[in-house]
């Protein structure tokens, strides 16, 4: 019997099983366990393939609902512990495709994850300054009058410097992450303080020239 005919055989069994033990029927669930297919078994992992647009259908045999009793039902077939796991896809290339766009998604979750711990001093900088700024523009009285508001915007660019200034020596690298959280905190002042962000990000600008200077 070809490797294929072992899987199909594998899921047949699993399928007769799965309708005895699902209780009350689950018209659902069936359909799904009709419109798999078994693919491969790859290891520990019984890989299962469907239609590509039927994913909507087959996450019937994945469930928090379902999936375990699918997987109880595969066990009992192959004689061990087993994992399904359902594909896009009805050929062999299609559980290939799904693990490299998991090991891309691995990857980029580590590089985020390296990203995080590499700025997280910088990251703590900004974050207290967005804060700081929240409290600076909802603690002062009188905001009726130009001059309060006028001071208020001008200790705020100037906080935003300082942050600026000190997150970038904690972290010189990281410029796309200091940028993104500049303007992050200058749309921040631009919505405290009802000045448009082009207004404010000019102002800032001429800030950051006069205390380099």
């Amino acid at each position: 019997m070809s490797e294929q005919r072992d899987l199909d055989a594998i899921w047949q069994q699993a399928r007769e099983k799965l309708l005895d033990e699902m209780g009350d029927f689950n018209r659902s669930l069936w359909d799904a366990a009709n419109a798999a297919q078994a693919l491969m078994l790859d290891e520990e992992t019984f890989v299962l393939g469907i239609e590509p647009g039927k994913m909507g259908l087959g996450s019937h045999l994945t469930s928090t609902a379902n999936g375990p009793l699918v997987r109880q039902v595969v066990e009992q077939v192959v004689g061990r512990p087993i994992k399904v796991e359902l594909v896009e896809g009805i050929g062999p290339e299609a559980w290939e495709r799904e693990k490299k766009r998991r090991e891309v998604r691995e990857q980029m979750a580590a590089r985020q994850e390296q990203a995080m711990r590499e700025t997280a001093g910088a990251r703590a900088i900004w974050g207290s300054l967005y804060e700081e700024l929240g409290q600076l523009f909802g603690t002062v009285r009188e905001r009726r009058f130009p001059m309060v508001r006028a001071q208020m915007f001008a200790k705020a660019l100037l906080a935003v410097r300082d942050a600026e200034t000190r997150a970038i020596e904690q972290e010189p690298e990281a410029q796309q992450f200091h940028e993104e959280q500049l303007n992050r905190n200058i749309t921040r002042i631009a919505t405290l303080s009802d000045v448009p962000e082009t207004i404010v990000a000019v102002e800032y600008l001429r800030v950051r020239r006069v205390k380099k200077d």
